[in-house]
């Protein structure tokens, strides 16, 4: 997977690249869209875009015509980790300043806003290249849908930060609304860009209810260990997110134990230290809600694998490349 991503990359890169700069030069307002590409250069491994195009590419679509979704992908995702950043507090990505931090909350709202809404004007722009507006608009409907399930998706890991008693399904359906689409509408653009009709599209939908799940369990281990490759460890435990460890591990420790985890959970960011942040860690590992959570991603890759089977040869083939990619990843 990583193989391929890295050959389309180096040889698409700078396509996408100049498709986002269509919409959003370098060098025009100050404070957006420098701020933008201040955004843009924090890094990221744009497997977005690249998914985009590996599924045209692999069910014999013209490249050249998902390029602008394919940046569109990158440019809604950057827009939402702006926002994202905001709701969650972090003030660094990759070793460099959010931009909230940077240019301060205001900016930060607006320049999420503005990112916003150039995904729908690269989208458009596909028409240029002869996409046809019928093709425009289930592209437009992709988009719109995977932003209202990610803000639904949001919207429940926020209130799930105040819930003492998380169960593993609230869990499920948070993360199912925060990532599913959100990962998927890449793949499920490219199908849509060759023609693929909506019952193709729904079983790629299917498949990224498992995949998305395992994406987000994963960043959630991650969180513990290296800090998801943008921030310091721990980041989740600050934040009092009910991560998949903190539901597993709530449900079988003693009643002082879970007492002691939730009042850290509900700390104020700045008040949670590193010995907060080690004394959850050493429950997790307690009571093996690290490995319940690593068996939960692993599990679910090989269900949403199975759905792949009689999927076109090569499109399986991404699929199954992109799964595998999801829980071994580390970053």
């Amino acid at each position: 997977m990583l193989e391929d991503v890295e050959r389309v990359l180096k040889e698409k890169g700078t396509l996408i690249e100049n498709e986002i700069l269509k919409v959003i030069p370098r060098k025009s307002i100050k404070n957006l869209n420098d701020a933008a590409w201040y955004h843009f250069n924090t890094g990221g491994k744009r497997l977005r875009p690249v998914l985009a195009i590996m599924a045209c590419e692999s069910l014999d679509g013209d490249v050249n015509k998902v390029l602008p979704f394919a940046a569109a992908c990158e440019l809604m995702h950057n827009w939402l980790l702006v926002h994202d950043d905001i709701e969650d507090g972090d003030m660094v990505r990759r070793n460099m300043e959010t931009v909230w931090k940077k240019y301060g909350i205001a900016h930060g709202i607006n320049i999420g806003d503005f990112m916003s809404e150039k995904v729908y004007e690269l989208v458009l722009k596909s028409r240029e290249l002869g996409v046809d507006n019928e093709t425009v608009i289930r592209l437009i409907n992709c988009i719109v849908e995977t932003g209202v399930k990610t803000a639904e998706g949001q919207t429940r890991d926020m209130n799930l930060r105040d819930n003492n008693n998380p169960s593993e399904g609230e869990y499920m359906e948070t993360i199912e609304g925060k990532t599913a689409y959100y990962l998927m509408m890449p793949i499920v653009g490219g199908a849509i860009i060759v023609g693929r009709d909506e019952e193709f599209v729904d079983r790629i939908k299917e498949f990224g209810l498992k995949v998305g799940p395992a994406f987000q369990i994963t960043d959630d281990l991650l969180d513990l260990t290296q800090g998801k490759g943008r921030r310091e460890t721990g980041c989740d435990i600050k934040e009092g997110k009910r991560t998949l460890m903190v539901v597993h591990c709530s449900s079988r420790c003693t009643a002082a134990e879970r007492k002691r985890l939730f009042q850290i959970l509900n700390k104020p960011r700045k008040r949670t230290s590193a010995n907060d942040i080690q004394a959850v860690k050493e429950l997790f590992l307690k009571y093996g809600s690290i490995e319940h959570a690593r068996e939960r991603a692993n599990h679910l890759v090989g269900e949403a694998k199975e759905l792949t089977r009689n999927m076109p040869k090569g499109f399986g083939k991404i699929l199954r490349g992109f799964a595998d990619y999801m829980v071994s990843r580390k970053h």
